[in-house]
This record gives structure tokens, C-alpha cells and sequence, in this order.
């Protein structure tokens, strides 16, 4: 498991703006002073992998985006590891970079999790892997067709309701970075690089393409490596 600078094991209640990995004989969870019997699983096993719900296709906005002709992406900005899992299950090499190192932590979990499942360890055994470091570092030393980006959010949200839990976890863990320099290091080392965007959020540059979805978009830009 990914090092984890500072952790401990502790069986005291969970305080107040304190997230804690727990685990279990058969699962690792997520919890935070509002779990009370279960907390957030550290699992892959919630990606829809029917074949029919098309979430697969590439013919989806995400799948256009990446390209029929890419065979490596890097997911430069990791997280929980849904969109770097998905474009495994889709078929394509993954190599996912989280430079938050308690999220690592948790994303080496859900891969240990995956080889519980048969389907998802069919799916995913040598087409996933993540790194715990800076993308902007450690992107010259790799090799890859596609850099994909999810940045942080940080513009207004409806004050109705709070974020999917996922959102809330990276919003508090996870402080934004610099998306210019991101998608500067991303563009000399791939022939493209995918930035997704909420649909009415802005872009971070001007794309050179957009594949839009219902609630996210896919913005495009040309790399060097042409």
C-alpha cells in the first residue's frame, strides 16, 4: 500500500474534519464523523459494467474524447480513481497520478478490493495502476497517447444540496492546483490532453475540440506530440 506520511492506528472516536480509513476482514471503508455503521466503500465495484447501459462505449463523449487511436492514459488528477477505473474497464492502459497521499492510500485499497471481485479483476488485472506524486513532476519521465484531467471545481453550487459524498471527500482532502501549468506539462508529453468540465463550468484554455455529455463536457486540446 501506497506510504502514508503520518498515519496511525487509532480506535478513538472520529472527530470533527477527520477522515479515517477503516478496515475490515473483507472491505476498507471511508468514515468520517457522520458514518455510524458503514462508511464509504474504498471499492470499484460501483461502476455500472452492464454492457447495455452503453456506460462502456466508446462511442460515449468520454471514449470520443480519449480516441479509437490511444492505447496509454494518464489520469493526471486520480482522486477516488472512478475515471481512471472506468477508462480500464473501457479497454484502455491506465495510469492513474494522485499527489494527495492519503487519497493514494485509498486508491490502492480499491485496487486490492477489485482482486476480491472476478469480474472487475478480469476487467481491470494489468490495465490499472496508480502513482502517488506531483503530475506536473512526474509527467516528462512517462510515456503516454492521452493525458486526462478532472481539476477541481471550485465554482458556485446550488445551495440546496451539498455534493455526492466522492465530491465532498476531495473538496476537503484536496486543495486545487494549478491547472495551467497542468495542462502545459500534459500537452508536451501526449497528442492530446482531456479536461473535464461541469457543462456550464469554463474552460481552463481554449479547446481545439468539445465532446459534450448531460452534466459534464469533455474539452480537447492537441498536444505536441502530433
Amino acid at each position: 500500500m501506497a506510504a502514508l506520511s503520518g498515519a496511525k492506528h487509532s480506535s478513538d472516536p472520529i472527530v470533527d474534519d477527520e477522515y479515517r480509513i477503516v478496515l475490515f476482514e473483507d472491505r476498507e471503508e471511508l468514515w468520517d464523523i457522520h458514518a455510524r455503521r458503514h462508511g464509504m466503500p474504498l471499492s470499484f465495484r460501483g461502476l455500472d459494467r452492464r454492457t447495455g447501459a452503453g456506460n462502456l462505449s466508446r462511442k460515449q463523449p468520454l471514449g470520443r474524447a480519449i480516441g479509437s487511436k490511444a492505447t496509454v492514459v494518464i489520469d493526471a488528477t486520480a482522486g477516488l480513481g472512478h475515471d481512471a477505473s472506468l477508462l480500464a474497464c473501457m479497454g484502455w492502459q491506465v495510469i492513474g497520478i494522485e499527489r494527495d497521499p492519503f487519497l493514494a492510500a485509498a486508491l490502492d485499497l480499491s485496487l486490492r478490493d477489485a482482486a476480491r471481485c472476478d469480474e472487475l479483476q478480469d476487467m481491470l488485472s494489468g490495465q490499472l495502476e496508480f502513482h502517488c506524486g506531483d503530475a506536473t513532476s512526474m509527467l516528462p519521465t512517462m510515456e503516454a497517447d492521452v493525458v486526462y484531467l478532472d481539476p477541481m471545481f471550485t465554482g458556485r453550487r446550488s445551495r440546496s444540496a451539498l455534493p455526492k459524498k466522492p465530491a465532498q471527500v476531495l473538496q476537503a482532502l484536496v486543495d486545487p492546483g494549478d491547472d495551467q501549468t497542468l495542462l502545459a506539462a500534459a500537452r508536451d508529453r501526449a497528442t492530446r490532453v482531456v479536461v473535464k468540465r461541469p457543462s456550464d463550468g469554463p474552460a481552463i484554455a481554449e479547446p481545439d475540440l468539445v465532446f459534450p455529455g448531460r452534466q459534464v463536457r469533455y474539452d480537447v486540446y492537441l498536444g505536441a506530440r502530433q
